[in-house]
């Protein structure tokens, strides 16, 4: 699947900017606080303008679905990255 310039690697559980080959691995996003970090980390680059970042949002939104998984009514939760990855997968296969 593919987001702008974001790719999702089934196989490795990652999302990679295509020109940049830079990888965010959804394994180890477990944390509000890391999705942010990520948001943040890619707003710092040269390249994380406002179509790369909302890209992201939405690549996150549609595999993570962060505001039910990771801080829903305010609350910090703590979650498989991994796990959130297998399943929308396999939610896409069935489709």
């Amino acid at each position: 699947m593919r987001w702008g310039s974001w790719n999702f690697d089934e196989r490795q559980l990652t999302l990679t900017h295509a020109t940049e080959n830079y990888e965010i691995d959804l394994e180890e996003i477990h944390s509000s606080a890391d999705i942010l970090d990520w948001i943040f980390q890619i707003l710092g680059k040269e390249w994380g303008d406002t179509i790369t970042i909302y890209n992201l949002l939405v690549a996150f939104e549609e595999i993570l679905n962060p505001q039910a998984n990771y801080c829903s009514f305010g609350q910090d939760k703590s979650v498989d990255g991994g796990a959130l990855a297998k399943k929308f997968i396999e939610k896409h296969r069935k489709n």
